[in-house]
C-alpha cells in the first residue's frame, strides 16, 4: 500500500485552477484581476493563506482559449476544496464585471467552434 502523507514537510498545499479566456483578452488585464480574485479569496476564505503572492501563468494555445494557471495556497489540503470553489465563483462574478469572456467549444459537423461566453 502506497500512503501519501500531505503534512509532512509542512501542511500548507499549493493547488492550481485552470481556466480558459477569449483569444480577444487583453492577457495583462486577465493577469491583473485574477490576481486580486486569488487575494481576495484567499483572504476571505477560511483556510487560505492570506499572504501568499498569488502567481498566475499562461501556458497554452487552446482551441477556443488562451489557456492560464492560477495557483493558490491554503493551510491544509482538506482547505483546497473550499478555497478553490469560492475562488471559482468569485472569478466567474469578476470576469463578467470585467467583460472577460470565457469560452467554450461547441462542435458542428466534426469541427470544433469557439463561443464566446
Amino acid at each position: 500500500m502506497i500512503v501519501t502523507n500531505y503534512y509532512l514537510p509542512l501542511s500548507e498545499w499549493s493547488f492550481v485552477v485552470e481556466v480558459g479566456v477569449s483569444y480577444d483578452s487583453d492577457l495583462e488585464h486577465v493577469e491583473k484581476v485574477t490576481k486580486e480574485v486569488i487575494l481576495e479569496t484567499l483572504t476571505e476564505t477560511e483556510g487560505g493563506i492570506k499572504d501568499f503572492v498569488p502567481v498566475v501563468r499562461f501556458y497554452a494555445f487552446g482551441e477556443s482559449s488562451i489557456n492560464l494557471k492560477a495557483i493558490l495556497r491554503v493551510h491544509d489540503f482538506s482547505d483546497q476544496f473550499a478555497v478553490k470553489s469560492a475562488f471559482i465563483k468569485k472569478l466567474q462574478v469578476r470576469f463578467k464585471q470585467e467583460n472577460i469572456n470565457i469560452p467554450f467549444p461547441t462542435r458542428a459537423n466534426g469541427i470544433t467552434h469557439a463561443v464566446p461566453a
